[in-house]
């Protein structure tokens, strides 16, 4: 692994070659904005016995539709030219023929999107210390923590699915649109299809709640960091890297 350093410097000066991640970055900026100021008009009103489900600062990011869309949109923005342009440029046939092996080029990409995702993330945390200090609303750090670990966690399993979906093809939009789907299965489908298992009581509700994304991110604002849904971020993520892994292999046989 010492050359994944390396790749990861050269994927993420790729990144910044197209005004997509600038576009992107500015979007998440924007909606950093919006969350914020609603936050603080939620958090001005006068206290009405709010539970941790219906918290504002639980539900700064967790809570936020706008989030939840751009973030669906943003992942597979951000994973389709991982492997299906250099595939589709002929340089990934260059790229292997250096002494690297598959591993490292699956996970320097992998560690590129992720970083990547991060930088997402980062505009909504930027605003929460001026809350803290400036403002002198001391909430519990917490949940915060939380939800950060779990977001961490998330990203892992997104942008693994993505970089296995960008191994796949040659075609950027196709691997933009099958990463979509299953993020939107994960986050939303799960969820819609729990509501409706609960409405009956099915005895399979809780079991898609468990897999519900959006559930999961739910309760980690809440500050319950559940090992559970941490443990299958990861592995979902260990196995989407491990199928890349192979796919690349197998091109590279052929």
């Amino acid at each position: 692994m010492r050359h994944v350093p390396t790749l990861v410097r050269r994927e993420l000066g790729a990144y910044f070659l197209s005004p997509i991640a600038y576009m992107i970055l500015l979007a998440f900026q924007a909606i950093a904005w919006l969350n914020f100021w609603e936050l603080i008009d939620n958090l001005s009103r006068p206290a009405r016995g709010l539970s941790s489900l219906s918290d504002p600062m639980n539900l700064y990011i967790s809570g936020s539709t706008p989030f939840w869309i751009a973030l669906l949109v943003a992942v597979p923005a951000l994973t389709m030219r991982l492997l299906a342009e250099e595939r589709r440029s002929g340089t990934i046939e260059t790229l292997l023929t250096v002494p690297v092996t598959e591993t490292e080029v699956i996970v320097s990409k992998w560690l590129a999107g992720l970083v990547m995702f991060w930088a997402l993330l980062l505009p909504f945390a930027v605003y929460l210390p001026f809350l803290y200090y400036q403002g002198k609303f001391h909430f519990d750090l917490g949940p915060v923590a939380a939800l950060a670990i779990g977001l961490t966690s998330v990203g892992m399993m997104f942008v693994a699915i993505g970089v296995f979906f960008s191994a796949l093809t040659r075609n950027q939009i196709i691997a933009a649109i099958w990463t979509f789907v299953v993020l939107f299965m994960l986050v939303l489908l799960t969820m819609l299809i729990y509501l409706y298992g609960a409405s009956t009581q099915a005895a399979w509700a809780d079991a898609v709640r468990f897999v519900a994304v959006l559930n999961q991110v739910q309760t980690f604002g809440t500050g319950r960091l559940d090992p559970r849904f941490v443990a299958l971020h990861l592995s979902v993520c260990a196995f989407m890297l491990y199928l890349a892994v192979k796919v690349i292999e197998a091109r590279r046989a052929q």
